[in-house]
């Protein structure tokens, strides 16, 4: 393992690995969800997290961001200054690989993906040359990183707009599960009307845990407006508790990330389909059998938690991405005829023997899904990278435009395909 604490060493770095053409994994924050997505077995692992500071710039109105922070020290460090940006949703969510892969923030009804958010990357290439990605100096390099990952070369600072305000509305709320219709009606309508308040923002969540299903909702107002009309059919509904309170972004974050236990074995898998309330029903329903088919395999004394959460991507949201230049995501024309909603399961065990007898009853799970909103006409055959599980191969989905803009900065940015070839860690272009 390596511990670069500049962008200098970095190049240090990738110029000694090429020379000697030792496969390596980049590790920023090591939030991804599979074994080997920021490490690597056999190689030298280029984790990040001394590369983590985090300063602004009045004149500019710009905050440079390096890869390694976590969302709560760049909040941290910012709040002072009265100001935030588009980073995670959960606190110890690490920058680098978080916008890389897109980044779905408390801000994206009103400016799109995190990765939309940055005028300028400063980039590591695989030769070891230190350049400036941006609208005007390497434009297409620029385009290309906004949801290529780490295909492209190493970033080590990230200059992103800033959100003029700290404050934020926002919390989680609790139902009975009598109220499940409501909850899954009352989503798919907000969805529905994202256009008309593009501050307000709502995920649906359906845990288990310690044997029991649960039923929340995640609401948020970025402009900080306390029970906006965006919630009033969810307001409708009788609830059983709830934390929403005016509050600020580092408040929020941290409530959003609950207990993270050490040593826990987490997957993750995505897709992404029509907003109608027949899949999230579907969802629901498999959800119960498949948890018991997961149970029965595993030992009587092993513990399970999986989570189905669901939450929009708009048309107005993918407009803001588009009016800051547009990224390599691919979203465009899946959204042109409305909302979509992003499923995303989790799963988590104790121990290795669990996670290989519950993994691929869970990708079955996700066939099952998969094929009912085919049937339905709603499957939209997308899979967002920053909650891919490793055999989803996310950026094959991203259409033929968007690849062949990441493929054409590859092959100029990187001829020599070290972060193809020699990268061993996160998703590749496909072939």
């Amino acid at each position: 393992m390596v511990l670069p604490l500049t962008a200098e060493d970095v190049s240090s770095v990738v110029t000694t690995l090429k020379e000697n053409q030792c496969p390596f994994g980049i590790r920023s924050g090591g939030h991804s969800q599979y074994a080997g997505s920021s490490s690597v077995h056999h190689g030298v692992t280029i984790d990040l997290g001394y590369l983590n500071g985090t300063s602004y710039d009045p004149d500019t109105k710009l905050a440079s961001v390096e890869p390694g922070a976590k969302w709560r020290d760049v909040y941290e460090a910012l709040t002072p200054h009265g100001v935030t940006t588009t980073g995670g949703r959960a606190d110890l969510v690490g920058v680098g690989g978080f916008i890389t892969g897109g980044g779905y923030s408390f801000y994206h009804g009103t400016h799109g993906f995190a990765c939309d958010n940055v005028k300028n990357f400063e980039v590591v290439l695989s030769d070891g040359q230190i350049v400036n990605a941006n609208a005007s100096e390497n434009a297409d390099l620029w385009k290309a990183l906004k949801g290529s990952s780490g295909n492209l070369g190493l970033v080590t600072r990230f200059d992103m707009d800033i959100i003029d305000s700290i404050d934020i509305w926002g919390g989680a709320t609790f139902y009975n599960l009598s109220q499940k219709d409501a909850v899954f009606e009352a989503y798919v309508n907000f969805a529905d009307n994202t256009a008309d308040d593009e501050d307000s923002q709502s995920i649906l969540h359906l845990p288990y845990a310690s044997g029991e299903f649960t039923l929340k909702t995640i609401f948020s107002n970025g402009a900080a407006v306390a029970n906006a009309p965006a919630f009033d059919a969810y307001a409708a509904i009788p609830n059983l508790s709830t934390t929403v309170r005016s509050t600020n972004i580092s408040d929020l974050t941290l409530e959003n990330s609950g207990n993270q236990p050490v040593g826990i074995y987490a997957d993750w898998f995505v897709g992404l389909y029509k907003n109608d309330v027949q899949v999230i029903k579907f969802i629901d329903e498999k959800h119960s059998e498949y948890v018991a088919k997961i149970e029965a395999v595993l030992p009587p004394d092993s513990v399970l938690e999986t989570l189905c959460q669901f939450q929009p991507l708009t048309q107005s949201a993918i407009q803001h991405s588009e009016l800051q230049g547009g990224n390599v995501l691919g979203l465009e024309p899946l959204v042109q005829a409305g909302a979509a909603q992003m499923w995303l399961f989790t799963l988590q065990v104790y121990n290795a023997e669990d996670e290989a007898k519950a993994i691929p009853i869970a990708q079955a799970f996700l066939k099952e899904v998969d094929d009912y909103a085919t049937s339905i006409g709603a499957n939209l055959d997308w899979r967002y990278l920053n909650y891919a599980y490793k055999d989803q191969d996310p950026i094959a989905y991203y259409g033929d435009d968007a690849i062949s803009t990441i493929k054409a900065a590859a092959s100029k940015y990187d001829p020599d395909g070290v972060f193809q070839k020699l990268r061993h860690s996160g998703f590749k272009l496909p072939a």
